[in-house]
């Protein structure tokens, strides 16, 4: 194989993995779990957004070290305008979550959810999962 036709398939392959990696979290939704982890510092989601097919598994890990929570719960929220939940969906809720606790949900119906952290939804720390069919 000539060296330039050996760059040209070396690219190539680049490119493919470097787009695999940037949608693996939209591609990977729907056959398996995706992962969105609780920090301290700031107190955040990450990644703070995401969109997951219709059926996929989100769960959350506390990787801090102070409790967290996740809910769309609006009787528990400091902002009502923080949460969002599709017509047809129930809110969910966590409960706290201790240092190393996970958490999941599986999405069945389709739309935007809106979550926060209790203890620091004033610090901003909010999350958003968009469901698709």
């Amino acid at each position: 194989m000539k060296r330039s036709n050996l760059c040209i398939l070396v690219v190539i392959a680049a490119i493919g993995m470097l787009t695999l990696a940037i949608e693996s979290p939209r591609a990977n939704a729907a056959s398996k779990t995706v992962i969105v982890t609780m920090t301290d510092e700031p107190p955040a989601y990450v990644p703070p957004k995401l969109t997951v097919k219709r059926g996929a598994t989100v769960e959350w890990k506390n990787t801090g070290k102070t409790l967290h929570d996740v809910t769309t719960n609006p009787s528990m929220a400091q902002e009502k305008s923080d949460l969002a939940v599709p017509a047809g969906a129930k809110p969910f809720d966590s409960g706290f979550m201790p240092p190393g606790a996970s958490w999941s949900y599986t999405f069945t119906v389709p739309g935007r959810y809106r979550y926060v952290c209790i203890p620091h939804e004033k610090d901003g720390m909010i999350g958003e999962v968009t469901v698709t069919k």
